[in-house]
């Protein structure tokens, strides 16, 4: 990780970012969050986006707000993980409050071409996850060990239907294999 601090100004403009360029929560985040960390800004290592996020998903609460906790606290201490936080909710919270507001003031809600649009918007979100996740494959799994909870997290997604409970046991499992 690199030791210099960025300004705390610098660092909510670029969380404020990561929250208004990604729709769909946490997971959408982990590509924009490893492209400006790791490549941009190189405020971290890809081994230690892999270590924030293994612990952001096994924590409850939304891994978005989570993971920029942690990397806010890591790169500013208390008041880095405030600024962090902040500016990572803020966006999505203004986005949404205005969202609603006109959706349920216009009656859009009731248009299928709207519907069919966020459609469109989670596959695009899909093919990000999948993209991200194949960057990540390499620093994230260290051995066989690694590949069986893999599969097993998928294979309990896939039977179970359900993402949160199997995410979370994936994302402890990797974080303590790394260590």
């Amino acid at each position: 990780m690199d030791t210099s601090r960025p300004r705390y100004l610098h660092m909510f403009l670029v969380f404020v970012k990561i929250g208004l360029f990604t729709i769909g929560g946490g997971p959408a985040m982990i590509p924009l969050i490893r492209d400006e960390f790791v490549e941009k800004q190189k405020w971290i290592r890809d081994e230690d986006i892999t270590d924030v996020l293994a612990l952001s998903q096994s924590l409850p609460g939304v891994i978005a707000v989570n993971a920029s906790t942690f990397l806010g606290y890591r790169l500013g201490g208390l008041k880095g993980s405030l600024v962090a936080t902040i500016g990572v909710v803020l966006p999505s919270f203004v986005i949404i409050f205005v969202i609603v507001t006109a959706f349920t003031s216009s009656g859009f809600d009731q248009y299928p071409n709207i519907l069919k649009f966020f459609d469109g918007i989670n596959s695009a979100i899909t093919a990000l996850l999948i993209a991200a996740t194949l960057k990540l494959i390499p620093y994230s799994i260290k051995n066989n060990f690694g590949w069986f909870i893999l599969a097993f997290s998928l294979l309990g997604i896939y039977f179970f239907q359900s993402r949160h409970c199997h995410n979370r046991s994936a994302g402890l499992s990797a974080w303590l294999l790394r260590h």
